[in-house]
């Protein structure tokens, strides 16, 4: 892979991530004079995330490669002993492509990150049985442009030495069928449930009959690894014959080395929900969420798409208190998120669901189960 131009480390950037925050109030230079960075009006991503104006400019932010930086804001500490599944995240602007690399090396890459719509949030679930019990040490580098090409490097994550530390070793054990679709030729409306059954199960989509984009779900995975389902809202592809299949890898998204299995070969499915939803309609599907099972530390970003939200809450699995986070909701009411502060609740298993509402809290409304019941493992 081509590596070039500049490389920056977080250090480097101290000033500038410490410049994004600021809200709409005077300009207030923080630099002590002429080369500082300063704070500047708050802006918002497409998405509803906020950036402060002076991280987009080379001279306000102090930073040569603005409006691209990047910062970890979410990893296990040095020396941290890791098992199961563990969540990284990074944060910045122009994030074209984000991996998890040996300390001084491109090669292997330990994992791909997801990347959000607007380029500002990348995540990573990194799958610690899939590596060998023992010390690593490993960075988190992201660049402004896809992998392959010419890019700009910034360091968002020194490296760091982890001790990996799993019960047993991973099986090797990997198969998958489907167990619950409509049939090929079937008329499919509204929401429907997919399942699928086997062993080694670490991720599963719903995807075209042929290629893989776009893709129409993401299931969820027990923890056991050997079942996953999607509860598949049929509003969200046209009306008409469209063409699917399952596909189930053995390790998660964006992670080098995965097996695939057609779990369900192609069929042909007849999507008839009538004429396109009305402003009014409601709907909601939580597009960001860990996985069941996940180890949650720290702040982690949660989100909700849909029509017609008016509020999101994330509550226990059954019943509607304690709630455990509020979302912001988007102007429009067709976007919510949270960043679900972890540290707030005691260690241990967390059972969680996410709730949508078509109409503010404590008035009558109705409600759609965005992301049903996961089982999270909180450690601080």
């Amino acid at each position: 892979m081509s590596r070039s131009l500049q490389v920056l480390t977080t250090i480097g950037l101290a000033t500038l991530l410490a410049a994004c925050g600021g809200g709409g109030g005077p300009d207030l230079d923080v630099g002590g004079g002429g080369g500082g960075s300063t704070f500047k009006p708050t802006v918002y991503t497409s998405e509803g995330r906020a950036l402060n104006s002076c991280s987009l400019d080379p001279v306000c932010s102090n930073n040569p490669l603005a409006p691209f930086f990047a910062g970890v804001s979410q990893a296990p500490a040095a020396g941290a002993t890791l098992s199961g599944v563990v969540r990284l995240e990074v944060r910045g602007n122009d994030l074209y492509n984000v991996e998890l690399l040996p300390a001084d090396s491109y090669l292997p890459r330990y994992g791909i990150f997801n990347i959000s719509g607007d380029r500002t949030l990348a995540w990573l679930d990194l799958d610690t049985t899939r590596l060998p019990n023992g010390a690593v040490n490993m960075r988190i580098s992201a660049f402004n442009a896809p992998a392959g090409q010419p890019a700009a490097e910034i360091v968002a994550m020194p490296a760091r030495s982890w001790n990996i530390s799993n019960s047993g070793a991973p099986s090797s054990s990997f198969a998958a069928s489907v167990t619950a679709a409509p049939a090929d030729g079937a008329s499919v409306s509204g929401t429907t449930r997919l399942e699928i059954r086997g062993s080694g199960i670490a991720n599963a989509e719903l995807l075209p009959a042929s290629g893989y984009s776009p893709r129409l779900g993401v299931f969820n995975v027990s923890a056991d690894r050997t079942m996953a389902w999607l509860d598949f809202d049929s509003r969200s592809v046209p009306d008409g014959a469209t063409g699917v299949r399952i596909a189930a890898y053995n390790v998660q998204a964006g992670q080098p080395g995965a097996t695939e299995i057609i779990a369900m070969p192609a069929r042909t499915w007849n999507i008839g929900n009538g004429s396109a939803p009305a402003p009014s309609t409601f709907t909601a599907t939580a597009t960001m969420a860990p996985a069941h099972g996940a180890v949650v530390s720290g702040t982690t970003r949660l989100e909700v798409r849909g029509t017609n939200l008016r509020n999101v809450e994330l509550l226990p699995a059954s019943g509607y208190l304690p709630r455990y986070g509020v979302f912001s909701i988007s102007a429009d009411r067709t976007f919510a998120w949270l960043d679900f502060d972890s540290s707030a609740l005691p260690n241990g298993t967390l059972n969680a669901r996410i709730s949508a509402f078509n109409a503010p809290a404590g008035e009558p409304a109705s409600e759609i189960v965005a992301m049903p019941a996961r089982q999270w493992e909180l450690r601080h």
